[in-house]
């Protein structure tokens, strides 16, 4: 195996992560077809497309938007896995089991098999699926006044990428007609619902993980950050207000639903967000919400270009979003309530929201058990850490592979990290944090102090601190145990900190 394939492998087994199929699940998808002539409404001709990265095989929704004289209709139509996968079914059994697909770099451990996330649920270009529509009417001032849920078929005119769309925004390339009026009039609409989103206070954080260009012989080739495209923006737009209205839905018919949920922080995480951002020279005029100051804090990081780390900080004091039948809104999108609806493919909780507002629509006699759902909710979400942590792992272990050439060489790094033990520092343009050893901070010894987040040495009082800039040497690197070691660099004696600070 390559460093690649060893590495995923090595992670499938830590987690325990199921990733071959059973022959009951086997024996189930050949019996699986597409049923074209389910009585649902005809929305073929309707100029759907699919917009998604590159690499994208799986895709689960489209879009369509047309701007009228006072009003935008969007329209969000999403593939209708429940109609092929039952409850009581192998593969439903499985899809539990697995709760989402994982993402690793060049590879998938997808919740679904194939023949089902990848050709007769995907929305591929010119074939007819079926799909849960939520057709939204928002007035120009971007006010939802109306919704609606249906069952339909439709067929996507067109598969474009992020690259693809924000090319034509910028430069009007080729397109049909109704497919260029459809893009312009969601463009339009994003740009009036990111002003509701800004207006409402909801937080706008871009927790951003590294991509990776892997060989043919499974190495890392290159480390980037996404770009972030105002295309992206629009299919986020388009999803969340989908996810919004099923949110809604389920709650006017059951009284209770799959919620999104996002508790707001701790009192003891914003107390040490506030010290942390005082101690940076931050104005102390805080307001009273742990909205307003979360706000305020990400706006200074904004101001003094400071992004990434202090996003970073921002994020460690909020709360995991988790999903639940408890309606206590949703923090970081400042919503009553919240869904993920858009998704089915890819996450389990999504295909349990399709399944209620199916029974909804069919007028089904469903009984509602809000116990059981509730739990299903709570293993989603450890199924949901269990993923981002396994992908978090692989990309790590990959970067230390590759870091290893660099052993003995010096780069900028950043303090991510306090502990009693040392330091946490993340390499410059890598993308991930090494270790130094309280031990080998120079010239004293080093106590943390927890209330202010600091390591301080006790003679010198010479403190480090998050956020701050530092020279250091890669030491040593075990990519199996995802660790590397950091020792300072010394410019000159007791001067080796870097004098620039954040």
């Amino acid at each position: 195996m390559n460093e690649l394939e060893n590495t995923i492998s090595q992670v499938i087994e830590e987690n325990y992560i199921p990733f071959e199929w059973n022959e009951k699940i086997n024996d189930e998808l050949t019996d699986i077809k597409l049923n074209e002539n389910l009585p649902r409404k005809d929305l073929t001709r309707v100029p759907f497309i699919t917009i998604d990265g590159a690499d994208a095989k799986d895709f689960d929704d489209a879009v369509h938007c047309v701007e009228n004289k006072s009003s935008f209709t969007l329209s969000v139509a999403i593939a209708d896995v429940a109609e092929l996968v039952k409850l009581g079914t192998a593969l439903n059994n499985e899809a539990i089991e697995r709760g989402t697909s994982i993402y690793f770099p060049s590879k998938v451990i997808p919740m679904l098999p194939e023949k089902i996330s990848n050709n007769l649920c995907s929305l591929v270009p010119d074939q007819i699926r079926n799909v849960l529509v939520c057709e939204m009417v928002y007035s120009k001032t971007g006010d939802l006044h109306s919704y609606n849920f249906l069952e339909a078929r439709i067929k996507s005119h067109k598969r474009m990428t992020y690259i693809e769309v924000d090319k034509y925004l910028k430069n009007n390339s080729n397109l049909s007609k109704s497919i260029e009026n459809s893009i312009c009039s969601l463009s339009e609409l994003t740009n009036i619902l990111l002003k509701k989103r800004s207006q409402r206070g909801a937080l706008e954080i871009e927790g951003q993980e590294p991509l990776l260009r892997i060989d043919n012989e499974g190495r890392v080739e290159e480390i980037t950050l996404p770009k972030r495209l105002f295309s992206h923006q629009m299919i986020e737009e388009a999803m969340l207000a989908a996810n919004v209205c099923a949110a809604s839905f389920m709650n006017k018919h059951y009284k209770l639903g799959i919620y999104r949920v996002h508790e707001e922080p701790e009192e003891l995480k914003l107390e040490s967000l506030k010290n942390f951002f005082s101690i940076k020279g931050f104005s102390d005029s805080y307001k009273k919400t742990p909205l307003d100051l979360i706000n305020q804090c990400l706006s200074y990081a904004k101001e003094k270009k400071l992004n990434k780390i202090l996003q970073t900080i921002v994020l460690q004091s909020l709360k995991r979003a988790e999903y639940s039948t408890k309606e206590v809104g949703h923090f970081g999108l400042q919503l009553e309530r919240y869904s993920h609806f858009t998704s089915p493919i890819r996450r389990y909780p999504d295909l349990m929201t399709h399944r209620l507002i199916k029974n909804i629509l069919n007028k089904g006699d469903v009984l509602i058990n809000k116990e059981e759902i509730e739990e299903e909710c709570i293993e989603m979400s450890d199924l949901e850490r269990m993923a981002e942590r396994a992908s978090r792992q692989v990309t790590q272990q990959m970067i230390c592979y590759y870091l290893k050439k660099y052993v003995g060489s010096d780069f900028n790094a950043v303090v991510t990290g306090i502990a009693e033990f040392g330091l946490f520092a993340e390499i410059d343009n890598f993308y991930v944090s090494g270790l130094i050893h309280v031990t080998d901070l120079p010239n004293d010894r080093y106590f943390y102090d927890k209330e202010a987040n600091i390591l301080k040495g006790k003679k010198t009082g010479r403190s480090f601190r998050l956020g701050q800039n530092i020279l250091v040497t890669i030491a040593n690197i075990a990519p199996e145990e995802r660790k590397i070691t950091l020792v300072p660099k010394e410019k000159k004696k007791n001067k080796w900190i870097r004098k620039k600070m954040i």
